[in-house]
Protein backbone atom coordinates (compact mmCIF):
# COMPACT_ATOMS: atom_id res chain seq x y z
CA UNK A 1 0.00 0.00 0.00
CA UNK A 2 1.21 3.61 -0.85
CA UNK A 3 2.33 5.13 2.38
CA UNK A 4 0.99 8.29 1.08
CA UNK A 5 -2.52 6.61 0.75
CA UNK A 6 -3.81 7.86 3.77
CA UNK A 7 -3.26 11.76 3.16
CA UNK A 8 -5.88 13.74 2.13
CA UNK A 9 -5.69 15.02 -1.43
CA UNK A 10 -4.44 18.81 -1.96
CA UNK A 11 -7.11 21.28 -1.92
CA UNK A 12 -10.39 19.56 -1.39
CA UNK A 13 -13.16 21.69 -0.23
CA UNK A 14 -16.76 20.78 1.04
CA UNK A 15 -19.70 23.07 1.81
CA UNK A 16 -22.65 21.90 4.12
CA UNK A 17 -25.85 23.55 5.04
CA UNK A 18 -25.50 23.08 8.74
CA UNK A 19 -29.45 23.70 9.95
CA UNK A 20 -30.98 25.00 12.69
CA UNK A 21 -33.11 22.89 15.15
CA UNK A 22 -35.93 23.25 17.33
CA UNK A 23 -37.34 21.87 20.84
CA UNK A 24 -40.87 20.01 20.10
CA UNK A 25 -40.42 19.40 23.92
CA UNK A 26 -38.37 19.33 27.08
CA UNK A 27 -38.42 18.20 29.90
CA UNK A 28 -35.91 17.38 32.83
CA UNK A 29 -36.12 14.54 34.98
CA UNK A 30 -33.35 15.48 37.28
CA UNK A 31 -29.50 15.91 38.58
CA UNK A 32 -26.83 13.30 37.67
CA UNK A 33 -24.26 12.27 39.50
CA UNK A 34 -21.28 14.42 37.35
CA UNK A 35 -23.84 18.03 37.56
CA UNK A 36 -25.64 18.17 34.45
CA UNK A 37 -29.65 16.87 33.97
CA UNK A 38 -31.31 13.94 32.89
CA UNK A 39 -33.48 15.13 30.12
CA UNK A 40 -35.98 13.94 27.58
CA UNK A 41 -36.72 15.72 24.73
CA UNK A 42 -37.85 15.69 21.25
CA UNK A 43 -35.85 17.85 18.56
CA UNK A 44 -36.83 18.67 15.07
CA UNK A 45 -34.53 20.12 12.30
CA UNK A 46 -35.70 22.85 9.88
CA UNK A 47 -35.06 24.75 7.09
CA UNK A 48 -33.33 27.53 8.32
CA UNK A 49 -29.46 26.63 8.32
CA UNK A 50 -25.50 28.78 8.36
CA UNK A 51 -23.57 27.23 5.59
CA UNK A 52 -20.15 25.96 6.08
CA UNK A 53 -17.22 25.48 4.36
CA UNK A 54 -14.05 23.47 4.84
CA UNK A 55 -11.25 23.30 3.04
CA UNK A 56 -8.16 20.55 3.38
CA UNK A 57 -4.47 21.17 1.93
CA UNK A 58 -1.27 19.47 2.30
CA UNK A 59 1.80 20.61 3.45
CA UNK A 60 3.67 22.91 6.45
CA UNK A 61 5.08 21.53 9.71
CA UNK A 62 2.17 20.52 12.03
CA UNK A 63 -1.66 20.77 11.77
CA UNK A 64 -3.28 24.60 11.31
CA UNK A 65 -7.17 24.62 11.51
CA UNK A 66 -8.41 28.39 10.89
CA UNK A 67 -11.99 30.03 11.15
CA UNK A 68 -13.34 33.29 9.73
CA UNK A 69 -17.45 34.06 9.72
CA UNK A 70 -19.61 36.70 8.14
CA UNK A 71 -23.57 36.55 8.24
CA UNK A 72 -26.63 37.75 6.79
CA UNK A 73 -27.34 41.57 6.88
CA UNK A 74 -29.40 42.03 10.00
CA UNK A 75 -27.93 39.28 12.00
CA UNK A 76 -26.04 40.21 15.28
CA UNK A 77 -22.81 38.37 15.42
CA UNK A 78 -20.91 40.30 18.51
CA UNK A 79 -21.36 37.14 20.30
CA UNK A 80 -19.49 34.92 18.15
CA UNK A 81 -16.32 33.75 19.02
CA UNK A 82 -13.85 32.89 15.94
CA UNK A 83 -11.12 31.42 18.67
CA UNK A 84 -10.74 28.10 20.39
CA UNK A 85 -14.48 28.60 22.38
CA UNK A 86 -15.93 28.42 18.86
CA UNK A 87 -17.66 24.45 18.13
CA UNK A 88 -16.52 24.16 14.89
CA UNK A 89 -12.80 25.24 15.79
CA UNK A 90 -13.02 22.98 18.47
CA UNK A 91 -15.19 19.91 16.26
CA UNK A 92 -11.98 20.43 13.72
CA UNK A 93 -9.55 19.46 15.95
CA UNK A 94 -11.12 16.92 17.66
CA UNK A 95 -11.81 15.15 14.39
CA UNK A 96 -8.13 15.42 13.48
CA UNK A 97 -6.39 14.52 16.86
CA UNK A 98 -8.65 11.34 16.60
CA UNK A 99 -9.31 10.26 13.29
CA UNK A 100 -5.18 11.71 11.31
CA UNK A 101 -3.40 12.67 13.71
CA UNK A 102 -0.22 12.93 11.92
CA UNK A 103 -1.93 15.40 9.66
CA UNK A 104 0.58 17.83 8.13
CA UNK A 105 -1.50 20.92 6.41
CA UNK A 106 -4.25 23.37 6.91
CA UNK A 107 -7.92 23.25 7.55
CA UNK A 108 -10.06 26.16 6.99
CA UNK A 109 -13.50 26.79 8.13
CA UNK A 110 -15.49 29.47 7.08
CA UNK A 111 -19.21 30.06 8.40
CA UNK A 112 -21.93 32.40 6.46
CA UNK A 113 -24.29 32.76 9.25
CA UNK A 114 -28.02 33.01 8.77
CA UNK A 115 -29.07 30.88 12.39
CA UNK A 116 -29.43 33.67 15.14
CA UNK A 117 -26.83 32.94 18.15
CA UNK A 118 -27.72 32.48 21.96
CA UNK A 119 -31.17 31.51 20.57
CA UNK A 120 -31.77 27.35 21.51
CA UNK A 121 -32.12 26.90 18.12
CA UNK A 122 -28.15 25.10 17.83
CA UNK A 123 -26.78 26.94 15.37
CA UNK A 124 -23.19 26.39 16.92
CA UNK A 125 -23.64 23.03 17.26
CA UNK A 126 -24.63 22.34 13.55
CA UNK A 127 -22.02 24.31 12.70
CA UNK A 128 -19.59 21.64 14.56
CA UNK A 129 -21.51 18.93 12.86
CA UNK A 130 -20.88 19.92 9.35
CA UNK A 131 -17.49 20.39 9.91
CA UNK A 132 -17.34 16.78 11.39
CA UNK A 133 -19.25 15.38 8.19
CA UNK A 134 -17.41 17.51 6.48
CA UNK A 135 -13.71 16.23 7.44
CA UNK A 136 -14.90 12.56 7.69
CA UNK A 137 -14.89 13.02 3.77
CA UNK A 138 -12.17 14.95 3.48
CA UNK A 139 -9.35 13.27 5.38
CA UNK A 140 -9.10 9.49 5.81
CA UNK A 141 -8.62 7.75 8.85
CA UNK A 142 -4.50 7.75 9.86
CA UNK A 143 -5.58 6.97 13.67
CA UNK A 144 -8.56 5.80 15.40
CA UNK A 145 -10.18 3.77 12.27
CA UNK A 146 -13.51 5.13 11.09
CA UNK A 147 -15.71 2.47 10.33
CA UNK A 148 -17.48 1.61 6.91
CA UNK A 149 -20.80 0.34 8.18
CA UNK A 150 -22.95 3.35 8.41
CA UNK A 151 -24.52 2.76 11.50
CA UNK A 152 -20.85 2.70 13.01
CA UNK A 153 -19.94 4.88 11.17
CA UNK A 154 -22.64 7.68 12.69
CA UNK A 155 -21.84 6.22 15.84
CA UNK A 156 -18.50 6.90 16.04
CA UNK A 157 -18.87 10.22 14.57
CA UNK A 158 -22.00 11.14 17.03
CA UNK A 159 -19.64 10.02 19.82
CA UNK A 160 -16.69 12.39 18.91
CA UNK A 161 -19.45 15.06 18.39
CA UNK A 162 -20.84 14.58 21.89
CA UNK A 163 -17.48 15.29 23.50
CA UNK A 164 -18.13 18.58 21.77
CA UNK A 165 -21.93 19.39 23.16
CA UNK A 166 -24.78 18.00 24.21
CA UNK A 167 -26.93 18.85 20.66
CA UNK A 168 -24.15 18.11 18.05
CA UNK A 169 -24.73 14.31 17.72
CA UNK A 170 -28.69 15.19 16.92
CA UNK A 171 -27.02 17.69 14.23
CA UNK A 172 -24.92 15.16 12.83
CA UNK A 173 -27.54 12.23 12.71
CA UNK A 174 -30.07 15.27 11.19
CA UNK A 175 -27.56 16.52 8.56
CA UNK A 176 -26.83 12.97 7.50
CA UNK A 177 -30.30 13.11 6.20
CA UNK A 178 -30.79 16.07 4.80
CA UNK A 179 -27.27 16.53 3.24
CA UNK A 180 -27.12 13.24 1.55
CA UNK A 181 -24.10 11.82 3.28
CA UNK A 182 -22.50 8.98 1.78
CA UNK A 183 -22.01 6.08 3.48
CA UNK A 184 -24.11 7.52 6.12
CA UNK A 185 -28.13 7.31 5.34
CA UNK A 186 -29.30 4.13 6.92
CA UNK A 187 -32.03 4.45 9.18
CA UNK A 188 -30.20 6.14 11.68
CA UNK A 189 -30.38 9.34 9.47
CA UNK A 190 -32.74 11.32 10.88
CA UNK A 191 -34.55 14.97 11.26
CA UNK A 192 -36.36 14.46 14.16
CA UNK A 193 -35.38 12.33 16.99
CA UNK A 194 -36.13 11.47 20.89
CA UNK A 195 -32.99 12.20 23.21
CA UNK A 196 -32.64 11.06 26.09
CA UNK A 197 -29.69 11.13 29.16
CA UNK A 198 -27.89 14.58 28.63
CA UNK A 199 -28.72 14.38 24.76
CA UNK A 200 -26.68 11.40 23.74
CA UNK A 201 -29.49 8.07 23.57
CA UNK A 202 -31.07 9.32 20.54
CA UNK A 203 -34.53 7.89 18.89
CA UNK A 204 -35.27 8.78 15.23
CA UNK A 205 -38.71 9.47 14.48
CA UNK A 206 -40.25 10.93 11.22
CA UNK A 207 -40.57 14.65 11.03
CA UNK A 208 -43.15 16.52 12.22
CA UNK A 209 -44.80 18.18 9.31
CA UNK A 210 -45.68 22.08 8.78
CA UNK A 211 -44.08 25.16 9.07
CA UNK A 212 -42.83 27.16 11.83
CA UNK A 213 -42.27 30.98 12.44
CA UNK A 214 -39.39 31.60 14.68
CA UNK A 215 -38.43 34.89 16.67
CA UNK A 216 -35.67 35.70 18.19
CA UNK A 217 -36.11 38.78 21.05
CA UNK A 218 -32.87 40.82 21.57
CA UNK A 219 -32.28 39.17 24.71
CA UNK A 220 -29.23 36.28 24.74
CA UNK A 221 -30.06 33.63 27.22
CA UNK A 222 -26.98 31.35 29.41
CA UNK A 223 -28.03 27.74 28.94
CA UNK A 224 -26.23 27.28 32.12
CA UNK A 225 -27.98 29.72 33.86
CA UNK A 226 -31.06 28.93 32.70
CA UNK A 227 -30.66 25.14 34.16
CA UNK A 228 -29.35 26.53 36.92
CA UNK A 229 -32.04 28.57 37.92
CA UNK A 230 -34.43 25.85 36.96
CA UNK A 231 -36.40 24.12 40.34
CA UNK A 232 -38.09 20.70 39.27
CA UNK A 233 -40.13 20.99 42.76
CA UNK A 234 -42.09 24.22 40.71
CA UNK A 235 -42.61 22.36 37.76
CA UNK A 236 -46.86 22.36 37.02
CA UNK A 237 -46.83 20.04 34.40
CA UNK A 238 -44.64 18.06 32.26
CA UNK A 239 -44.86 16.93 28.44
CA UNK A 240 -46.16 13.38 28.21
CA UNK A 241 -43.07 12.78 26.27
CA UNK A 242 -44.10 9.09 24.66
CA UNK A 243 -47.34 10.74 23.97
CA UNK A 244 -45.93 13.09 21.73
CA UNK A 245 -43.70 10.83 20.12
CA UNK A 246 -46.56 8.78 19.54
CA UNK A 247 -48.77 11.54 18.22
CA UNK A 248 -45.89 12.36 15.94
CA UNK A 249 -45.81 8.69 14.59
CA UNK A 250 -49.58 8.68 13.52
CA UNK A 251 -49.78 12.16 12.59
CA UNK A 252 -52.03 13.31 15.42
CA UNK A 253 -51.55 17.05 15.94
CA UNK A 254 -53.77 17.24 18.55
CA UNK A 255 -51.63 14.42 20.97
CA UNK A 256 -48.64 15.99 19.77
CA UNK A 257 -49.68 20.01 20.44
CA UNK A 258 -51.15 18.92 23.85
CA UNK A 259 -47.48 17.77 24.90
CA UNK A 260 -45.42 20.35 23.53
CA UNK A 261 -44.34 21.78 26.91
CA UNK A 262 -40.61 23.10 27.46
CA UNK A 263 -40.36 23.04 31.31
CA UNK A 264 -36.91 25.60 30.53
CA UNK A 265 -39.94 27.84 30.24
CA UNK A 266 -40.79 28.59 34.31
CA UNK A 267 -37.64 29.99 35.13
CA UNK A 268 -36.25 32.08 31.46
CA UNK A 269 -39.96 33.81 31.05
CA UNK A 270 -39.54 34.56 34.57
CA UNK A 271 -36.29 36.11 34.26
CA UNK A 272 -36.46 37.78 30.79
CA UNK A 273 -40.43 39.38 30.43
CA UNK A 274 -39.56 40.52 26.44
CA UNK A 275 -39.25 36.57 25.91
CA UNK A 276 -42.59 35.89 27.71
CA UNK A 277 -44.01 38.83 25.60
CA UNK A 278 -42.69 37.42 22.54
CA UNK A 279 -44.38 33.68 22.83
CA UNK A 280 -47.12 35.45 24.24
CA UNK A 281 -47.64 37.39 20.36
CA UNK A 282 -47.39 34.06 18.67
CA UNK A 283 -49.63 32.46 20.99
CA UNK A 284 -52.46 34.77 19.58
CA UNK A 285 -52.78 33.54 16.31
CA UNK A 286 -55.66 31.10 16.61
CA UNK A 287 -54.04 29.49 13.44
CA UNK A 288 -51.06 28.88 15.57
CA UNK A 289 -51.10 25.16 16.44
CA UNK A 290 -48.71 25.73 19.60
CA UNK A 291 -46.11 28.46 20.51
CA UNK A 292 -43.28 27.25 22.50
CA UNK A 293 -39.64 28.86 23.53
CA UNK A 294 -36.81 26.35 22.00
CA UNK A 295 -34.43 24.97 23.81
CA UNK A 296 -33.36 27.61 26.87
CA UNK A 297 -34.29 30.47 24.32
CA UNK A 298 -34.41 32.71 23.26
CA UNK A 299 -35.54 32.00 20.59
CA UNK A 300 -39.36 30.78 20.24
CA UNK A 301 -41.37 29.37 17.65
CA UNK A 302 -45.05 29.20 16.46
CA UNK A 303 -45.96 25.78 14.92
CA UNK A 304 -48.54 25.97 11.68
CA UNK A 305 -49.88 22.89 9.51
CA UNK A 306 -51.53 25.19 7.47
CA UNK A 307 -49.16 26.95 5.45
CA UNK A 308 -50.88 30.12 4.23
CA UNK A 309 -51.70 30.73 7.61
CA UNK A 310 -48.45 31.04 8.40
CA UNK A 311 -47.30 32.84 5.84
CA UNK A 312 -50.19 35.73 6.76
CA UNK A 313 -48.79 35.91 10.53
CA UNK A 314 -45.44 36.43 9.16
CA UNK A 315 -45.86 38.75 7.07
CA UNK A 316 -48.07 40.30 10.12
CA UNK A 317 -44.93 40.10 12.14
CA UNK A 318 -42.70 41.56 9.77
CA UNK A 319 -45.16 44.60 9.74
CA UNK A 320 -44.76 45.13 13.13
CA UNK A 321 -40.97 45.49 13.10
CA UNK A 322 -40.34 42.05 15.03
CA UNK A 323 -37.22 39.46 14.10
CA UNK A 324 -38.79 36.72 12.84
CA UNK A 325 -38.11 33.72 10.66
CA UNK A 326 -40.30 30.94 8.33
CA UNK A 327 -39.41 27.64 8.11
CA UNK A 328 -40.45 24.55 7.05
CA UNK A 329 -39.66 21.45 9.43
CA UNK A 330 -37.36 19.32 7.56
Amino acid sequence: MNKDASKPRAGRAITLKAYAKINLSLDILGRLPNGYHSIRTVMQQVDLFDTVSVSVREGGAGMRVTLSAEAEAGLDTKALPTDARNLALRAARAFLERYAPRFCGSVAIHLQKRIPLAAGLAGGSGNAAAVILALARLCPPQGMPLPAEPAARMKSLMELGFCIGADVPFCIMGQAALNGEPGLRGDFAAACALAEGMGERLTPLPSLRGRVIIAKPAAAVSTAAAYAGFDLSAVPAHPDTQALVAGIRAGDGGKVRKNMINVLEIPVLKEYPEIADMKETLAADKNAECALMSGSGSAVFAWYRDRVACETAFDALRRAKKTVWMADLL
